[in-house]
């Protein structure tokens, strides 16, 4: 398979642009109902009210480090205040600029109908969800976004080296990672990108990528030992660094990064039924059977490539996870990041066939059921999570005002209620510290 190399162009072009920014925020963004903060928004906030500004930014997150997330977050917060809406306006939006860029990149692999089909998809699978009603969850949201820069600066200095090209891949992965740790190791694929898909020599390019992520690497190691240090990398796991992990481990990472986003492209709830984990099963191997067996050399880098992509970031994430339940592997803000991966295959196989069944009826007929069957799994498993995200936000929203109001509220009815939108990973909030949020938010000074 010959990459097009080719997107819809002229006003088109500016057209499919706004299609893609705008779909979350039609789709996600409600400013008429009732969300409020909740889940990690309450640690930070109460980090953002108790702490001076740069403590705040430099602090460490459990075990990630993203000061660059931070100091964004807090202005964000700073001027939204209790205007929840905007903080999730602004995430809507920046999945749809994630939902462009993957057009770019998608439009370099494959035609461009196919590209906007599997951009627009992208744009309103119900996985959003994880960052579209949770306002901190928009350091996922930037994460990918400079990785998706970055990747498509790459492909561009592949075509035609220059200095300022490999500084661009250089700062946007550096604001990834300083944005969410995720793509710490997933910053590996680009040079790998060189290596696999490079063209118009393979491989031409993977030194200069990879010195400009060794100095990445280096900025965010001092970084991190500096304002983190081990003892953030072992929050999750204490065991961390006390031996190699077992069976588990191999099954948390699997889990994640390839059962996982076949599963959401047929539901947009973890807890997924019996049929879409059967559904998913044959279609991921439908999809690696056809590239496999249908596919040349360059279907089957790509494929390598999408798997790459995947796996790599959770190597991480499993490593201080997979003590958990293996629930966790399935938790939707991964999600956005993994069902790209999924998306490439699925559109690898179907670039596949598509030439030889096109002409028949039944293909198109089969093609279209699909991805009809495919958005109303979306729609249909979105009202679920509303709910519960509505309902965690009038407990946080009864739990604010009752605090900050100094009203006669036993402290144990203030925990039992803190824990329906905030779970115990995460500290209880105190009157002092509600009152302490709610000057921070109205923009008042903090009480002497």
């Amino acid at each position: 398979m010959k990459p097009k190399a080719r997107t819809i162009g002229g006003f088109a072009s500016l057209g499919v642009a706004m299609l893609l920014l705008a779909t979350p925020t039609v789709i996600f963004w409600r400013p008429h109902l009732p969300f409020f903060y909740i889940i990690d928004d309450w640690t930070a906030l109460i980090q953002m009210s108790e702490e001076p500004f740069w403590q705040y930014v430099l602090r460490p997150d459990g075990e990630q480090w993203f000061p660059f997330f931070h100091l964004i977050f807090y202005g964000l917060v700073r001027m939204a205040g209790e205007r929840y809406d905007l903080l999730l306006l602004v995430n809507c939006l920046g999945t749809g600029v994630n939902a462009s860029l993957l057009y770019r990149f998608f439009g370099r692999q494959f035609s461009a109908g196919l590209a906007l089909i599997l951009s627009f998809f992208y744009a309103l699978a119900a996985v959003h969800h994880a960052i579209a009603w949770n306002a901190f969850y928009l350091c996922y949201v930037l994460s990918l976004g400079f990785f998706l820069g970055a990747l498509l600066l790459t492909q561009s200095y592949l075509r035609a080296p220059s200095f300022p090209k490999l500084l661009g891949v250089g700062l946007c992965s550096l604001l990834s990672i300083l944005s969410h740790n995720y793509t710490l190791l997933g910053l590996a694929t680009l040079p790998l990108y060189a290596v696999l898909l490079g063209k118009p020599q393979k491989g031409k390019g993977f030194w200069p990528l990879t010195q400009t992520l060794g100095v990445v690497y280096l900025a965010f190691a001092l970084g991190y030992l500096r304002f983190a240090g081990f003892t953030a990398a072992a929050s999750h796991n204490l065991t961390i660094f006390s031996g190699l992990p077992g069976p588990n481990y191999l099954l948390h990472l699997l889990s994640a990064a390839i059962l996982s986003p076949f599963l959401y492209l047929f539901w947009g709830h973890f807890h997924f039924p019996v049929w879409s984990y059967v559904a998913a099963s044959l279609l991921l191997t439908a999809s690696l059977g056809t590239i496999w067996l249908s596919g040349g050399p360059p279907e089957r880098r790509l494929s390598l490539w999408a798997l790459l992509f995947n796996i790599l970031p959770i190597v991480l994430i499993s490593l201080t996870r997979y003590q958990r339940s293996v629930n966790q592997a399935f938790v939707a803000r991964y999600g956005i990041f993994t069902l790209i991966g999924a998306l490439l295959l699925l559109g690898t196989a179907f670039s596949l066939l598509a030439p030889r069944l096109s002409q028949r009826r039944w293909f198109k007929l089969a093609a279209l059921g699909l991805f009809l069957f495919l958005v109303s799994g979306q729609f249909a498993s979105l009202s679920i999570w509303r709910a519960k995200y509505l309902d965690m936000s009038r407990a946080a929203t009864v739990c604010y005002r009752m605090l900050y109001s100094r009203e006669n509220f036993p402290e144990v009815a203030a925990k039992e209620l803190f824990r329906q939108f905030c779970p115990t990973a995460h500290p209880n909030i105190t009157p002092n510290q509600a009152i302490a949020i709610h000057r921070f938010l109205r923009g008042l000074p903090k009480e002497p």
